[in-house]
């Protein structure tokens, strides 16, 4: 099973364009616009990671990075920016990326703040869509399905 990452930015055709460069990855991408109405999804729902667009105000992007970090610190963020060098002061966010470069940083930049996370080596890598991605997606529910039967199997919720 892929990742979960929440994307909070203004609907826009980059935004757009970014979210379905994230999903055909394999990750399963959550985008919301109202940024107060993000921190109510950051702490209802499983994520691995969050990505700012630029569109958000750089003190709301503090503002919000600083309550995503207060409710989980161990959930990655990463900020994009429309300008180069650092527009987040350090320690409230993972990653700082400038928007206008190639969306391919934007992936490499994930796998690093995932990698990073202590449970990162019981995660599975995003799910590339194929043959052998489906094959293994039935297997990863057959294994999920053998936990929640079994009583004595491990409970893992980063399946």
């Amino acid at each position: 099973m892929g990742w979960t990452v929440l994307c909070v930015s203004k609907i826009s055709a980059a935004q757009v364009t970014r979210n379905m460069i994230l999903e055909r990855a394999g990750y399963k991408v959550i985008a919301i616009a109202n940024p107060e109405e993000a921190v109510r999804i950051f702490a209802a729902s499983a994520l691995d990671a969050v990505v700012f667009g630029d569109s958000i105000q750089p003190d709301q992007r503090n503002d919000l990075a600083r309550s995503f970090k207060r409710l989980c610190s161990s959930i990655p963020i990463i900020a994009l920016s429309k300008t180069s060098g650092s527009q987040v002061p350090p320690g409230i966010v993972d990653e700082q990326l400038e928007s206008l470069g190639d969306p391919q940083l934007l992936l490499e930049a994930l796998k690093r703040v995932l990698a990073r996370d202590g449970d990162a080596s019981a995660r599975a890598t995003p799910v590339q869509k194929s043959a052998g991605a489906a094959s293994s997606a039935v297997a990863d529910d057959n294994a999920i399905a053998d936990r929640e039967t079994d009583p004595k199997a491990p409970k893992n919720s980063a399946v």
